[in-house]
């Protein structure tokens, strides 16, 4: 028989062996997943990852939180179009053609002439008066002026002796359109004083009015097309 010994002595190679091997297991560990991410187990000596050290932020995150982000960027992304059609609109505004100061100064300038004359009558003159004052007119307030004048101007101004004397004391452009050429309109509101006497009243009564004349270019003058009371 073969004697068993009574002592046998732990083999102290093995564990040098697989300690070494464990502390090889965390370094390429480390290696292969960064120094961050790898912790060590004081009591065994044994490397540990943490799971959640580089994860995706977007995967682990609130999908309400997600939700808001989407939506602040899509917020962000409509406001930058709509500051952008913003500009390119005020850019094509700003380059368009416009009225200019001297077409304007000329609008309110004929304006103050034409509604003088037309304004200006008197019954036993007032044919001539027609007459004068139409060639400052177009359409369609010119056909408007000569039917009106013939119907009932006339025959109350010669019936009465009526002599009216108009007198503009303030005008000015509320609005334009076009740009300048033929056709562009400049709205001319006026402040305009009637005074008239009559066979029955010699002592002038005065009317104080506000009217509105649309100029029309046309060629180079500027003609009334439209009149209204304000």
């Amino acid at each position: 028989m073969l004697d068993r010994p009574t002592d046998l002595e732990p083999d102290t190679d093995l564990e040098a062996d697989t300690a070494e091997a464990d502390t090889d297991v965390a370094r390429d560990a480390e290696v292969a997943l960064g120094a961050d991410l790898v912790e060590t187990d004081d009591a065994s000596g044994h490397a540990t990852v943490d799971p959640d050290a580089n994860a995706d932020p977007d995967a682990i995150a609130d999908p309400a939180d997600r939700r808001t982000r989407r939506g602040s960027l899509w917020a962000s992304a409509i406001g930058a179009a709509v500051a952008l059609a913003l500009l390119v609109t005020a850019l094509v505004y700003g380059l368009r053609p416009t009225v200019s100061d001297g077409d304007r100064t000329a609008a309110v300038s004929s304006a103050r002439t034409t509604l003088e004359s037309l304004l200006s009558y008197s019954g036993s003159t007032f044919d001539k008066h027609v007459g004068e004052v139409s060639p400052q007119l177009t359409a369609p307030f010119k056909d408007q002026f000569t039917k009106v004048a013939a119907s009932d101007i006339k025959p109350m101004a010669v019936r009465n002796e009526a002599t009216v004397q108009a007198k503009v004391y303030e005008a000015g452009v509320m609005d334009t359109t076009g740009d300048g050429g033929e056709g562009t309109t400049v709205r001319v509101m006026a402040f305009v004083n009637q005074a008239t006497t009559t066979k029955a009243q010699q002592a002038p009564a005065i009317d104080q009015n506000r009217v509105i004349a649309t100029m029309r270019k046309v060629g180079d003058r500027w003609l009334v097309s439209e009149l209204s009371a304000f």
